[in-house]
């Protein structure tokens, strides 16, 4: 197996932990801070988080374009290893 250059750790590490991050790491965050749920004069439960929504989204979708990015350039870039098929 071939060594990893920066470029491609920062695809892989930097994408799959931006996707840990924005998922269980924002979760649990919101877990140990006990954001309240209350529910409103109609039985709707209205949702306060301690961090939005988008943003938890953009940082899931930032560390998706990473991984894809990566992705992308090496199947552009390197060979395929086995060419008999």
């Amino acid at each position: 197996m071939s060594q990893l250059t920066t470029m491609e750790r920062v695809g892989l590490y930097g994408g799959g932990a931006l996707i840990l991050i924005g998922t269980v790491g924002m979760g649990l965050l919101e877990i140990i801070a006990g954001a309240p749920h209350p529910v409103s004069g109609e039985g709707q439960v209205v949702h306060e988080t301690l961090i939005s929504l988008s943003a938890r989204s953009y940082t899931i979708l930032l560390g998706l374009l990473l991984l894809a990015a990566y992705g992308i350039t090496n199947l552009a870039t390197k060979p395929p290893e086995d060419t008999s098929i």
